[in-house]
């Protein structure tokens, strides 16, 4: 542990430290309750033993700057006093001391009140370290939650919820916003020819490619489900969407990735969707829709083409 000991005798740190130093612990000294303020606030600390009668701030003071310090932390303190009256218990108490130790020191209660302390210590390491545990697997099912765990984009959840909230500041803001929506041509044939295990490379592999196209931490490269995957574009109009598609198909073809069994190409490709919103819809699912739409054009006219809205 580490052990503040906050007095301004000299000789009694001295004897403190002895008694605590013994059982391997780590002290640090403060002379008066302003220097155990500053080293409260710029480091961690496990235990203070504070003395009561101190010059400028006296150690019930010191202890409740201590604690509005520590709001959401909390470390055993330990008054070491000579006074023994129910308004001073009281007074340490109410200002966030937890025990009181006897002046002069007996040592051997200080040894052992330290192993009592040293029992809180390693209760509050365990609860800490359980505490970062449930943080890290929160996290995780966070991720989960919303990121495709083949691809590593954005999930269908995810996209859901982008799409609706950009949607509502693009009205609010009176902004444009683009949805792109792409299909792999011929994904079924592909699967048949290679194999799932070579699809699902596959698709890993143009879901890096669609990641990589968009350049702005707004936007947001979604798996929406299959083989379909979506932009959402944020404050862009129908010319910059248009300029993205047609840089993701080109990605995507550029890529080289075998498809004998394609009818439009050696290699995969991509039918690609487009729609802007510029005020015209009131609802997300209608401009969803309409990138839908345009993807079907897409496919329609042979594939490995940008259509938009």
């Amino acid at each position: 542990m580490k052990v503040l000991v906050v007095d301004d005798s000299k000789v009694i740190r001295m004897l403190v430290e002895e008694c605590i130093s013994s059982l391997g612990h780590e002290v640090i000294h403060a002379e008066n309750g302003e220097q155990a303020l500053i080293y409260v606030k710029e480091s961690t600390v496990d235990l203070v033993l504070m003395d009561v009668e101190m010059p400028g701030m006296n150690g019930f003071q010191t202890t409740s700057a201590i604690r509005a310090i520590n709001e959401d932390d909390w470390f055993p303190v330990i008054f070491l006093t000579t006074r023994q009256d129910d308004e001073s218990f009281t007074s340490g108490i109410l200002a966030g001391g937890d025990a009181y130790l006897e002046k002069p020191i007996n040592p051997l209660r200080l040894q052992l009140t330290i192993t009592a302390m040293e029992r809180i210590y390693n209760m509050r390491q365990k609860l800490k370290k359980a505490e970062e545990g449930m943080l890290k697997a929160n996290k995780e099912l966070e991720y989960l939650a919303l990121y495709d765990q083949l691809t590593g984009l954005a999930n269908r959840r995810n996209f859901d919820e982008t799409l609706d909230s950009q949607f509502k500041l693009a009205k609010r803001n009176k902004v444009p916003l683009s949805v792109i929506i792409c299909d792999i041509d011929f994904f079924k044939i592909y699967n048949d020819t290679y194999g799932h295990q070579k699809g699902d490379d596959c698709l890993a592999v143009v879901a890096k490619v669609i990641g990589g196209v968009s350049e702005r931490p707004t936007d947001k490269a979604c798996r929406y489900g299959g083989e379909e995957f979506t932009l959402v574009l944020p404050d862009t109009n129908l010319q910059g969407g248009l300029l993205i598609a047609e840089k993701l198909r080109q990605a995507v073809f550029g890529a080289n990735i075998k498809h004998e069994g394609s009818k439009v190409a050696p290699c995969v490709t991509l039918s690609v969707g487009l729609s802007t919103y510029t005020g015209q819809v009131q609802e997300a699912d209608e401009l969803l829709k309409a990138a839908d739409d345009a993807l079907y054009r897409a496919k329609e006219n042979g594939r490995n083409r940008v259509e938009s809205a």
